[in-house]
């Protein structure tokens, strides 16, 4: 029997899927790159398509139709895409996951100007700043749900190979010192990379201490994290990506109830919705290789699940997994804007923003780089 075609290929993993499944696909497709227009895949069969796929993407059709797949969670879908297409002497072997290893991967990226650079002794000393504030002063204030967000983010980033230094509760004043202790960890000087991930109620360029009550603000600048980490507060971080994680709201709007929010106040929990640094020998941005993640846009709440923990938390461990490893951090934190975006009702939405971005090239995690 002839080898099939790709687009016979494709026609038989589509005409496969629930018809649910099907339009989530060709939705999919559509919010992909603008390459495919809606109304060339509205109201159109299986092969229409697939025919379309293969006239947009040639030769790269099939392993998009792979990713969409694995995007919906249609594992199968997509495993009997790509035995198919082994079977026809297609497959993308380069690019599978099935086919190259972390290592493998990282090899084939190690030496490329345009990556930052990852060697087994920086990953070795990879060192990341974990904050959750959950009881507050005020018992109605208390962030239930969130010690599942430090559950959950504490082994992300121990599985990214990165050392957590953990604190828990603390003042405006103590998230500060925290901040300036972690400017001075011996490791950043070998690090490749730091995480610094706050937890907590906020409002717009402030993240809320344990004690912040009415008359009593306790609160934290976001803009001092960049203080404390920018080529004059931490020299030891220059060229280094610095990747900040903010579970909080910014202000007390509803981006569309069930959950409760990360606000400045909350009532009691709801069912489902939250210095002068030293001088350089050569100059350097004042601040570059940043890349933060907020949990909304400016103004608006953050919601919080009481049993499974923040929304934007929730996706983040969601992404960024183990078979994640050839997407750089920036696609990663697109997708978990995207899966954001989908939860929520019409009366409560969140969206996740993309912040101070000043990295220059692809930051690669490769998680479980040194796992035996």
């Amino acid at each position: 029997m002839a080898p099939k075609k790709p687009t016979q290929i494709l026609e038989d993993v589509l005409e496969n899927l629930s018809e649910r499944n099907f339009k989530k696909f060709c939705s999919g497709l559509v919010g992909r790159d603008k390459r495919v227009k809606k109304n060339q895949v509205e109201k159109k069969d299986f092969l229409e398509v697939a025919e379309v796929m293969i006239d947009k993407y040639a030769d790269e059709a099939l392993k998009v139709a792979e990713e969409l797949l694995r995007d919906m969670d249609c594992e199968q879908a997509a495993n009997d895409l790509v035995e198919e297409t082994k079977e026809a002497g297609l497959y993308w072997v380069a690019d599978s996951p099935s086919e190259m290893t972390v290592k493998d991967f990282w090899m084939s990226k190690k030496d490329d100007p345009e990556v930052y650079s990852v060697t087994e002794n920086n990953y070795r000393n990879r060192v990341a700043l974990l904050i959750t504030n959950i009881k507050f002063s005020d018992e109605k204030l208390s962030r239930h749900g969130a010690e599942k967000d430090e559950e959950n983010m504490e082994k992300l980033l121990q599985s990214l190979g990165y050392e957590v230094v953990k604190y828990q509760n603390l003042t405006g004043k103590r998230i500060d010192e925290a901040l300036k202790d972690f400017a001075k960890h011996p490791k950043l000087k070998q690090t490749d990379s730091v995480f610094v991930v706050i937890m907590s109620h906020g409002k717009l360029g402030k993240i809320l201490g344990v004690d912040c009550k009415e008359g009593n603000p306790d609160e934290f600048a976001v803009d001092k994290i960049y203080k404390y980490l920018n080529s004059n507060g931490c020299q030891a971080l220059i060229n280094k990506p610095k990747v900040v994680i903010l579970q909080a709201c910014r202000g007390v709007r509803s981006g569309a109830t069930t959950w409760v929010h990360d606000g400045e106040s909350t009532g009691p929990p709801a069912a489902l919705p939250e210095e002068q640094g030293p001088e350089l020998e050569k100059s350097a941005h004042v601040e570059k290789d940043f890349i933060a993640l907020l949990a909304s846009t400016p103004d608006n709440k953050a919601y919080r699940e009481t049993a499974n923990g923040s929304i934007l938390i929730q996706n983040i461990v969601k992404v960024f997994t183990p078979e994640s490893y050839q997407k750089h951090i920036i696609d990663l934190f697109t997708k978990v804007q995207d899966f954001v975006s989908k939860c929520g009702d019409d009366k409560q939405k969140q969206m996740p923003v993309i912040d101070r971005m000043t990295l220059n090239k692809k930051f690669y995690l490769y998680p479980g780089l040194l796992d035996n």
